[in-house]
């Protein structure tokens, strides 16, 4: 794993972004996810910080922080139930003792996701950041007060 290069990365984080909603988000359109890519690529990428996971310099997936917000957690097709979204999830959680996310509830499988790595629901909107009637969870992670007060020492 190594902090993103937007710049230099940002076509293949693009790339990563389109097959993982592609092969995920069954509620979009074909045509939905053409009129988001420019958004995404040009506008929602270089405003976050990016954390890429890779094998062989091919990007598998990335995480898009703002401050303690994920507002990005993409993984290649070809690389899903493989733990590289585990292990980009472990590196955010690394980096701040809470976390929030939303999560678009017609994607169950990424809530679950999310729920058996620790975050709970504290909200919900009936659309999307787009106005769309995509609804959104919203959840919130927080590290336990023991594991806190562990976080950083050495043993």
């Amino acid at each position: 794993m190594r902090p993103g290069r937007v710049a230099e990365d940002l076509e293949e984080l693009t790339n990563v972004w389109r097959d993982s909603v592609e092969a995920t988000h069954h509620f979009l359109s074909l045509e939905a996810i053409d009129r988001l890519e420019p958004l995404v690529r040009d506008k929602h990428i270089p405003s976050l910080r990016i954390h890429v996971a890779e094998r062989n310099g091919c990007i598998l997936g990335f995480i898009g922080m703002d401050r303690d917000h994920v507002a990005m957690l993409y993984v290649a097709d070809e690389a899903r139930s493989k733990g590289v979204g585990s292990r980009l999830l472990e590196w955010a959680k690394d980096q701040t003792p809470r976390l929030t996310l939303d999560v678009n509830e017609q994607n169950p499988r990424a809530a679950v996701f999310y729920v058996k790595r620790g975050f709970r629901p504290v909200g919900r909107s009936e659309n999307d950041a787009q106005g769309q009637p995509h609804p959104l969870l919203q959840l919130f992670w927080e590290r336990d007060p023991v594991e806190a007060a562990l976080h950083g020492m050495e043993f």
